[in-house]
C-alpha cells in the first residue's frame, strides 16, 4: 500500500530504512504478533529499482496493520516527516545491499539523522562488521545487530550444547502458542526487592509468567544479569532500585502488581 491518505492517522508504528532480504520476516513477524497488537510498518526506499526488482522482499500483508511504502532518502527531514518519524515508536535501519560491505557509515547517518527527528524513537541498527561496533556504541542508537556476532556465538553454543540453536529460534519467534521475552521497568512497589523475593511472589501468587533475570545500572555500566548466582555483586538477593528492569518469559506483557 502506498497511498498518501494512509499516513494520516500514524501513531505508535515502526520506521524501516532501507531495504534488503530481511524487511519480508520483519514485518511479518511485527504484523503478525500474537504477543502484541500488530504494528503499522512504513518502509523508507532509496532505490526503487531495488524494491521492485525483488518481488520475494515484499511482505504478505494480512489482517487490519498496514504496510506502507515511501521512496527516498532517510537522510532527507521531508521523507522522515512523511514517515511521521516523530510518532514512530521503533525505527530499524537495515545494511542498504548497494553500498555492499560498507553499509555500516550510511547507515550510522541514517540513524543520526532519525534521532536528531525523534531523539525519544527506540532505533535498531544492522550492523555488517563488528569492527564498527565500537564507533557506533558512540552514538545514541539504542540497540545494534550484528548478524555475523550472533551466528558466531550461536555456532560455538550448538557444540557446547547440541539443539541450543532451536531454543533460540523458538523464543525469537512471535508465532501463536511461544513464549517471549519481555523486558519491563520495576513497578514502584517492587523497588529494593531481591530478585528472590520477586521470583517468590511471582510464583506462590501463580504469575503467568517466570523472571529470569535482570538489568541493573552501576555507575556508567548497564549489566544484565540472567539467572543470577547465590553469591556476588548482583546476586539473588541484591536489592533492585528504581532504575532496574525486570527480565521475565510469557505469552503476553506482564502486568506485576496483581502477583506482587
Amino acid at each position: 500500500m502506498e497511498g498518501t491518505n494512509s499516513f494520516k492517522t500514524l501513531n505508535g508504528h515502526v520506521v524501516i530504512c532501507n531495504c534488503n532480504e530481511k524487511v519480508k520476516t520483519i514485518v511479518e513477524e511485527l504484523q503478525n504478533s500474537t504477543v502484541q497488537a500488530p504494528l503499522d510498518v512504513v518502509l523508507i526506499v532509496q532505490d526503487s529499482k531495488l524494491w521492485q526488482m525483488n518481488p520475494n522482499w515484499h511482505p504478505i500483508i494480512s489482517g487490519t496493520s498496514r504496510f506502507l511504502v515511501i521512496y527516498g532518502r532517510p537522510t532527507d527531514e521531508t521523507v522522515l516527516r512523511k514517515a511521521q518519524i516523530s510518532s514512530a515508536r521503533s525505527a530499524i535501519i537495515l545494511a542498504d545491499p548497494k553500498h555492499g560491505k560498507l553499509a555500516d557509515a550510511p547507515s550510522s547517518l541514517n540513524a543520526i539523522a532519525i534521532e536528531r527527528a525523534n531523539p525519544q524513537v527506540h532505533t535498531v541498527m544492522e550492523l555488517l562488521s563488528s569492527m564498527n561496533r565500537p564507533h557506533i556504541e558512540q552514538s545514541e542508537i539504542n540497540e545494534i545487530i550484528c548478524l555475523g556476532e550472533i551466528s558466531e556465538k550461536l555456532i560455538a553454543s550448538s557444540c557446547i550444547t547440541p539443539g541450543v540453536t532451536n531454543i533460540f529460534e523458538n523464543l525469537l519467534t512471535t508465532e501463536d502458542g511461544t513464549p517471549q521475552i519481555f523486558i519491563d521497568s520495576i513497578p514502584q512497589r517492587a523497588r529494593q526487592l531481591s530478585f528472590r523475593q520477586l521470583s517468590r511472589k511471582f510464583i506462590l501468587n501463580e504469575a503467568p509468567f517466570l523472571l529470569i533475570g535482570f538489568i541493573r545500572h552501576l555507575r556508567n555500566e548497564t549489566r544484565i544479569v540472567i539467572n543470577p548466582k547465590s553469591i556476588g555483586l548482583l546476586s539473588k538477593d541484591t536489592p533492585l532500585p528504581g532504575r532496574s528492569k525486570l527480565i521475565t518469559m510469557g505469552y503476553q506483557k506482564p502486568d506485576f502488581l496483581p502477583y506482587l
